[in-house]
């Protein structure tokens, strides 16, 4: 593997491009398993402890990235960040794909914790990357790109794996194939940033830390991962739809794939948006969910929600653009991996959190998660007015991503 190293190359769409595919390749076996796994329940129901096991099958990738992405972003900063994601995506084809041989469960969660490792050297290096091969303004936008293309992918691959989990349960592994393309698409188009060399990368702001700025990071990790629970109060929008009397399979999987159109006119406004500084697009993501959360928790039906839940799925699209571009624009190049590690720690956590939030608000409102919903909303909308406050105080290039 030729690992080249030039300070006069320039990044363009084939490298963003690149790094956006291999960004997807965690999230894909999650959506393509979810729709199968009654099917796995049903398959493994002879092995021991399979109620546990199973849905070890969906969340390793997710624990792992948690725990692991500080160590892969400490690694990456110290032996190059685009050897390792190539090395990593090769690692998560094999091991990922692997499970389409295998028979024995214990075997299957093994391939998926290797593959679930390589996950977060994926993470942690495709993001820093972005920020190494991309200034400030260009970088926002290729996040805005990812954000929408991440949406279109999630939607063709779920319909995949639920088409390929028909035939057979080993079959929807297959999409982890995706896996070997972003390997020969990197290894044939990137390169090592020059910041691995301890030459500048394309940012240009002297007023970067020299050093690991904790001051600095230690309350965007904690914004990341408040705001991150509000983020995946959405996984659970299925279940919203359900106690809004929507209870066949497809139909459910229809509204919600609608719904997630949301999250690609999110992405949209980011990448078209234009000198706007970060509290200001947090303060716009808080309004989508606000209004969408209130929207959906106070529908009489599933069609009165369905406009708020794309209006809060924009808050989602926005989020990933506006919250990574932040962590970037405040990192130093030399520390980008390990910033970048952390911040994805504090994120996934939200993941685990989130979930047990909801339960809490749900159970305070007489186990009602529309009454929970209602909650989250006003939540959502007062944390909007107080960084709108605060994106009024600050000039925008002074907030700017």
């Amino acid at each position: 593997m030729h690992n080249q190293t030039s300070p006069v190359r320039t990044a363009g769409a084939i490298q963003a491009l690149g790094l956006i595919l291999a960004l997807a390749l965690p999230v894909i076996p999650l959506i393509a398993l979810l729709p199968n796994l009654p099917q796995l329940f049903r398959h493994f129901a002879a092995v021991p402890h399979a109620e546990f096991l199973v849905p070890l099958i969906i969340t390793i990738p997710s624990v792992l990235i948690a725990v692991l992405s500080p160590i892969s972003g400490l690694i990456a900063d110290c032996l190059g960040r685009r050897r390792l994601l190539v090395i990593a995506s090769l690692v998560f084809c094999i091991f990922g794909t692997l499970p389409v041989l295998l028979n024995s469960l214990y075997a299957v969660l093994a391939s998926l914790f290797v593959a679930g490792a390589a996950d977060a050297f994926i993470m942690t290096c495709g993001n820093a990357l972005l920020g190494d091969y991309f200034p400030p303004e260009p970088r926002k936008r290729w996040l805005g790109v990812q954000a929408s293309l991440g949406a279109v992918l999630s939607t063709l691959v779920m319909l995949s794996g639920g088409l390929l989990g028909g035939i057979s349960w080993h079959d929807p592994f297959l999409l982890n194939l995706i896996g070997g393309i972003v390997f020969v698409w990197l290894l044939l188009y990137t390169w090592e940033p020059p910041v691995a060399s301890g030459q500048r990368g394309p940012d240009s702001a002297a007023d970067l830390p020299a050093k690991f700025a904790w001051r600095t990071m230690l309350p965007l990790y904690a914004a990341s991962l408040f705001c991150g629970l509000f983020y995946y109060f959405q996984i659970e929008l299925g279940m919203f739809f359900a106690q809004l009397g929507v209870h066949r399979p497809f139909q459910l999987s229809v509204i919600t794939t609608i719904a997630s159109v949301g999250v690609i006119g999110g992405g949209w406004y980011i990448h078209q948006q234009r000198s706007r500084g970060v509290a200001f697009n947090i303060a716009l993501i808080f309004v989508c969910y606000g209004v969408g959360f209130l929207g959906m928790g106070l529908a009489g039906g599933y069609l009165v929600a369905l406009p708020f839940a794309l209006i809060a799925q924009a808050g989602n699209g926005m989020f990933i653009p506006v919250f990574v571009g932040w962590a970037l624009g405040r990192l130093a190049p030399a520390y980008r991996g390990r910033g970048m590690g952390l911040w994805m720690t504090s994120f996934f956590s939200a993941q685990f959190l989130a979930p047990a939030v909801l339960t809490l608000v749900a159970r305070s409102q007489g186990n009602s998660v529309l009454g929970a919903l209602v909650l989250a909303g006003g939540a959502s909308l007062i944390v909007a007015l107080i960084t709108a406050a605060r994106a009024r105080a600050i000039p925008a290039q002074a907030q700017s991503c």
